[in-house]
């Protein structure tokens, strides 16, 4: 039972280390996104996938309230017949980056969630954001990785092991769904207001 109380106490430890600052910083990209009804896409790798799948799903689903525009969010990890082909075709470090391609607008949004920040078709896909003048997020472990220094913005969890790290980007989504869910609430009730609904 050590062991399950140490992961416990530990999680928490990490949890409130994580910047405010920085997680405000993600919040803004997301929220101008929003408002000006641009896209959100979503990447990452093994448990980092399902991780970006939860996500989006979130975002695009239990932010909706009734007279508002709906927040558009997509995963980039759910699409297997698309993966595999560009895998297949060219190289893994292409998957994302290739469906971006046909996707990605300047005023979009990608989040990548890496725990090493170094997943190279993580990269690949931030960087074709950045061409395309889209704004770029990482949820990052503890060192950032290479990625740290190409995002616009990133919060980093300093967790002692992936595990952790992997809870903290789960618990990040869910803090950043429920605060987006207000910035659509709130949305509706000034549109309510102005009588446009």
């Amino acid at each position: 039972m050590e062991s399950i109380t140490n992961y416990f106490s530990e999680l928490e430890q990490m949890m409130q280390a994580i910047s405010l600052s920085d997680l405000q910083a993600v919040l803004s990209i997301l929220e101008e996104a929003y408002h000006n009804g641009h896209r959100i896409f979503v990447m990452g790798n093994g448990g980092s996938a399902a991780t970006a799948s939860h996500f989006a799903l979130d975002l695009a689903k239990n932010t909706i309230m009734p007279g508002a525009p709906r927040l558009k969010a997509i995963s980039l990890t759910d699409h297997v017949p698309l993966i595999t082909a560009w895998s297949n075709d060219t190289h893994y470090e292409h998957i994302f980056a290739e469906q971006l391609a046909n996707l990605i607008e300047p005023g979009d949004v990608v989040i990548g969630i890496s725990a090493s920040g170094n997943s190279p078709n993580v990269i690949n896909a931030v960087k074709l954001a950045r061409q395309s003048r889209a704004a770029t997020i990482g949820l990052l472990g503890a060192t950032g990785g290479k990625l740290k220094n190409i995002v616009d913005a990133a919060v980093l969890a300093p967790g002692q092991n992936i595990e952790q790290e992997e809870d903290a980007h789960m618990i990040l989504a869910h803090v950043i769904t429920r605060h987006m869910r207000e910035v659509v609430r709130s949305y509706a009730q000034t549109l309510a207001l102005a009588g446009t609904i």
